[in-house]
């Protein structure tokens, strides 16, 4: 069936959605060069989608886009259908996923349309592959989550390590660390949108859900190559990276993981992507005050968002409970200009002499990992500045290689390891690269 749009962005008016809008109207000249890219704005309010489209600055539109309305509710099938229907891709921006996402996954794969979103929800993206999967591949379509922030970085910063590991240095990976840093240059310090606040609360109120979810998908375990990676649970300063670190509590582990059961699990996707490798995250506190508050901020969050009341207080009270950083109104632009992020990936493996002179992979276990690497991924401000240039790269990928995506329910690491992501990704500013070269 002929699609009447190239891209649709459902919930374009949404905070993170109106970001998504303008950077596809900034960059779809370069990505299609002599073509005029047929774009939708989609959400249930046509009185806020007139608005968005009418405040579109002429500026930062170099080819003239006029994007198309199409009202669209998640309560309304009908309506999800019909904008499914006449849409090629379809980038979802409207949370929290686990209450709007669910619509949009089940209209792509019924009305045959790729799909890619934003959520860091791990309850929300790991049930649509445990339910969904299956259904996408009978259809040939690809529903690829967490292509934002949460969790293109890290998914695609382990792909892109491992490939530095086997490709440069012919070396087996075996343990990934990594470490997040956020970045602020100025005195306006950092800020995020009600919006992710409110994901976040309804991500750690489902933590049940998500252990029951688990086990009933009952997904391979990952093989360990080597000894054991050592996690360490408690707040310690790590001389490395010159920081104090906590492990990292947002989704990037749970991606992961999936990416690397998800080839474990499906023949399909067997040749997509290297053996899996160890991995854990830490986030990076610059000092031992922002550490104490931390650690009292996320205790307390992390306490009532378990109840009901907890997360009813949590969300009528956003600032009191994040010390000022999430609101109503969001980020600055200024906030946004001085704000950028950098993850470092800490990388061991076996050469190839070392793994036949201990007569492969069993022998691995009893000698430690001779060839050590590391990378890093960086950018701008990560919600809003980056997210909307990772999500929008990845629809293009969709729309130009997708005959080198599988189908099914991916993470980007599964859906994008043939296709030339990173590098489309490198050009928007978002920097792959080796900080130091493989040593012995």
């Amino acid at each position: 069936m002929e699609k009447t749009y190239d891209l649709t962005i459902f919930g374009a008016t949404g905070f993170t959605g109106k970001f998504i809008v303008a950077e596809v109207l900034k960059t779809a000249p370069k990505a299609f060069p002599g073509q005029q890219l047929r774009v939708a704005v989609a959400g249930r309010s046509r009185e806020r989608l007139e608005q968005l489209v009418a405040s579109l600055p002429s500026t930062e539109n170099p080819s003239g886009i006029q994007p198309v309305i199409l009202v669209a509710d998640v309560k309304d099938e009908a309506s999800m259908r019909a904008m499914c229907r006449a849409s090629k891709t379809v980038i979802a921006a409207a949370g929290p996923f686990r209450f709007l996402g669910e619509a949009v996954v089940l209209a792509c794969i019924h009305e045959k349309t790729h799909y890619v979103d934003i959520t860091g929800e791990p309850e929300f993206f790991e049930r649509m592959a445990f339910k969904y999967h299956e259904q996408a591949k009978e259809a040939q379509v690809s529903i690829v989550n967490v292509c934002g922030f949460d969790s293109i970085p890290a998914d695609m910063g382990v792909l892109y390590t491992k490939q530095q590991l086997e490709k440069t240095h012919d070396a087996l990976p075996s343990t990934i660390e990594m470490f997040f840093k956020l970045h602020v240059a100025g005195s306006a310090g950092v800020a995020a949108h009600y919006a992710t606040y409110e994901s976040a609360v309804h991500g750690f109120g489902s933590a049940g859900l998500l252990r029951q979810l688990r086990k009933a998908a009952n997904r391979p375990s990952v093989p360990k190559i080597g000894p054991t990676l050592p996690v360490n649970p408690k707040p310690h300063w790590v001389h490395k990276v010159a920081a104090y670190t906590v492990p990292f509590f947002f989704a990037d582990p749970s991606v992961i993981r999936l990416s690397q059961q998800l080839v474990l699990q499906d023949k399909d996707l067997a040749t997509v992507q290297s053996p899996p490798v160890q991995f854990s995250a830490y986030i990076c506190i610059p000092t031992f005050k922002v550490l104490a508050m931390m650690i009292f901020a996320s205790t307390m969050f992390g306490t009532l968002a378990r109840y009901e009341w907890g997360r009813n207080l949590l969300l009528k009270h956003p600032r009191l409970f994040t010390m000022g950083m999430f609101g109503h109104e969001g980020p600055s632009s200024k906030q946004l200009a001085e704000t950028s992020f950098s993850e470092t990936f800490f990388a061991k493996g076996y050469s190839r002499a070392l793994r036949e002179s201990v007569g492969g992979e069993e022998g691995l276990k009893k000698v430690e990992p001779d060839v050590a690497i590391v990378t890093s991924v960086s950018g701008p401000e990560p919600g809003y500045v980056a997210t909307p240039k990772m999500v929008v790269q990845a629809c293009y990928t969709l729309l130009k290689q997708k005959e080198k995506v599988p189908n099914g329910v991916l993470t980007p690491a599964v859906a994008f390891a043939r296709t030339d992501l990173i590098e489309r990704l490198q050009e928007q500013g978002i920097v792959f690269s080796t900080v130091q070269e493989a040593s012995r």
